[in-house]
């Protein structure tokens, strides 16, 4: 039999069939592309699955208004901190005043905190009990049918005794004397003799064979509410010691630096607190805006570096703890809880901050002070509206395709979340 001779682009013929092949036609369509280069795209076929702005949120006005708020309610808290710094630089209010007004308004603001989670565990512990209900009347009406069936209800089966589960009293247990005693000595050896020692006047339980302890035997612990309460308040002592102490070293803490170095280098330190702020952050963040935090705290130190006294450095850290670390977190409890107050604050801050550049520029007085809440109140309606409008604008201009070319990408957890 002669031989075909052999050529590199053609199979033999023994190579040209085997019993798993393919059907003809699917023969045919895959190779219907074999002389197309390697970067051939089917136009009938490649823009099937063509997604544009699969993931695209769309903005409405008013919400975008409303999320706006959080970032007005810091930057308004940065401007009154600055005024007020202002104001005891030059003398014109007492540092006194100013961490006295902080002060209460922290405390006011910690027992409003406490009242919102005392509420919030109360809640927590309905619910609780309202899911042990129901699994008590589950677990009681399986007890009932299982007593129609006749076996034994399922604490007893636990428990591993068949008793009736009664709670006899362990004074009626003493042991019994002559009849030619007197009854006083029966009374007293029956008042004083228990079977059980350490547990005098105590009761046992038949089903689970353990005495209960006697009334006042164990001091009542602190709930954990008190005990949270208790840290609160050793954790305000320390940071008012801790700065009290501070206060000598952080008056020379700059005083080998120029005042224009430390207005730049504050001034620096604030935009990075506006800018790196949780602005997102919920009530359950731990540890929000580390870095805000301490380039607010930063700030504030070497401008209290600055101040002419001891009591002024004091006056002005202690305020700037109340601000930049605990002020955030009663503002995002106060949304959580109550919107209207959290409008509330917004507005008495904007006032705050615009009455307070308004005393600062003028110099002091009422006229000022009006005019600066006036033109404040303003300019954040004008800033708030139109940074919405601009970013509803923008999204038309948002155009991310996806399609079925694109590589997986993959969801990376962290352990803390």
């Amino acid at each position: 039999m002669d031989h075909l001779p052999s050529d590199p682009n053609h199979l033999s013929p023994q190579d040209a069939f085997y019993p798993g092949s393919p059907p003809r036609k699917q023969r045919e369509a895959a190779l219907a592309g074999a002389n197309d280069p390697d970067n051939y795209t089917d136009k009938e076929t490649f823009l099937e699955h063509l997604q544009l702005n699969p993931r695209l949120q769309l903005y409405d006005f008013w919400p975008l208004v409303a999320d706006s708020t959080v970032i007005v309610q810091h930057t308004c808290s940065v401007i009154i901190f600055v005024c007020c710094f202002v104001g005891i630089y030059q003398e014109r209010i007492s540092p006194l005043s100013v961490v006295s007004w902080g002060s209460l308004s922290t405390v006011l603001g910690w027992v409003l905190w406490d009242w919102w989670v005392g509420k919030e565990e109360a809640e927590a512990a309905m619910i609780e009990v309202a899911a042990e209900a129901g699994d008590d009347e589950s677990s009681s009406s399986s007890t009932t049918s299982s007593a129609h069936s006749g076996q034994p209800p399922l604490h007893a089966q636990a428990n591993g005794t068949q008793g009736l589960g009664l709670t006899l009293s362990t004074s009626n247990l003493a042991p019994r004397h002559s009849h030619t005693g007197s009854a006083a000595s029966n009374q007293s050896s029956h008042s004083t003799t228990s079977p059980i020692s350490g547990h005098p006047g105590g009761s046992i339980d038949l089903a689970n064979g353990s005495a209960s302890p006697s009334r006042g035997s164990r001091r009542k612990p602190l709930s954990a509410r008190n005990l949270q309460r208790l840290q609160t308040a050793k954790s305000a002592i320390l940071i008012f010691c801790a700065v009290l102490g501070l206060s000598p070293i952080l008056k020379s803490l700059t005083k080998s630096t120029t005042s224009d170095s430390i207005w730049a280098m504050s001034c620096w330190l604030m935009c990075i607190n506006v800018f790196f702020f949780d602005y997102g952050g919920g009530v359950g963040v731990k540890f929000p805006a580390s870095l805000s935090t301490n380039a607010a705290l930063m700030a504030s130190t070497v401008l209290a570096s600055r101040l002419p006294s001891t009591t002024h450095v004091f006056s002005l850290t202690l305020f700037s703890i109340e601000v930049f670390g605990l002020f955030p977190t009663f503002r995002r409890h106060l949304r959580h809880s109550s919107w209207r107050g959290h409008l509330a604050l917004t507005l008495f801050l904007v006032m705050g901050a615009g009455g307070g550049v308004g005393v600062t520029i003028s110099g002091g007085g009422w006229k000022g002070a009006l005019i600066g809440v006036f033109m404040g109140g303003l300019l954040t309606a004008i800033t708030m509206g139109g940074c919405s409008w601009w970013l509803i604008g923008l999204q038309k201009y948002k155009n991310e395709i996806h399609g079925p070319w694109d590589p997986a990408r993959p969801v990376i957890r962290r352990h803390w979340d």
